[in-house]
């Protein structure tokens, strides 16, 4: 535990604890994944907190055991008394996820596209596709570009969240399994890791001062334990 030392009147030096200057926030997800709260911190000021980012996974937000795989990963962007909001940066997939599913006599059709929501967002997203058999050299363009096409279209007419939703709960790589294999048969899609690259307008850091009252009650412990070293 971090402690600094002080001098007491009679000019002895005496440890104190700095955890007693720190306050405890509850870090919470965006109201667009619940409001959910994923963990505490301890700060000294609430703007020390904004740009810190914390990791959970997909299973524990949405009670699916399936998303185990997934992690999710949230920035602070505010702070409200306590309360830390956040905003969503990006996901990924472990790698030994996506190692099973690779067989043999099959194709990993793979794309890398940037996209920008209709509220201007910009992400990146990373897109597998697995094809049933193994696919010739121009199923894979036709389905590469099949797959690109139909990720900036879902972003362009999707605002942040929905975009955000679709892409981690399955209505994107849906859409993609759906056309792709009218062009051969489809084993499986994943959306597999995004990074937001650009906030839209909206997201902007927001700090709200504690209450006086808050502030007060502060003071006053501080000063009484200052008077009891």
């Amino acid at each position: 535990m971090a402690r600094m030392k002080a001098r007491s009147g009679k000019g002895r030096r005496v440890a104190r604890d700095t955890w007693k200057t720190k306050s405890w926030y509850e870090i919470r997800t965006p109201q667009s994944f619940g409001g959910d709260l994923l963990g505490t911190t301890p700060a000294n000021d609430p703007s020390n907190l904004l740009g810190r980012v914390t990791e959970t996974s997909l299973k524990d937000l949405t009670n699916d055991h399936s998303k185990h795989m997934v992690r999710l990963y949230f920035k602070v962007d505010g702070v409200a008394g306590n309360n830390a909001t956040t905003q969503f940066v990006g996901h990924n997939t472990t790698r030994e996820y996506l190692k099973s599913l690779v067989r043999r006599r099959r194709s990993k059709i793979v794309t890398i596209t940037d996209i920008r929501t209709k509220d201007g967002y910009k992400i990146r997203v990373k897109a597998m596709v697995l094809t049933a058999v193994r696919a010739r050299d121009h199923h894979k363009t036709d389905i590469r570009k099949k797959m690109e096409q139909i990720i900036v279209n879902m972003a362009r007419n999707s605002t942040f969240p929905e975009f955000v939703q679709a892409m981690l709960l399955g209505g994107l790589g849906s859409k993609i399994y759906a056309t792709c294999k009218r062009i051969m048969p489809m084993k499986r899609v994943e959306i597999y890791k995004s990074e937001v690259m650009e906030f839209g307008k909206s997201a902007t850091p927001v700090v709200e001062a504690p209450a006086e009252t808050e502030v007060k009650e502060e003071v006053k412990k501080e000063v009484v334990e200052t008077q009891t070293e």
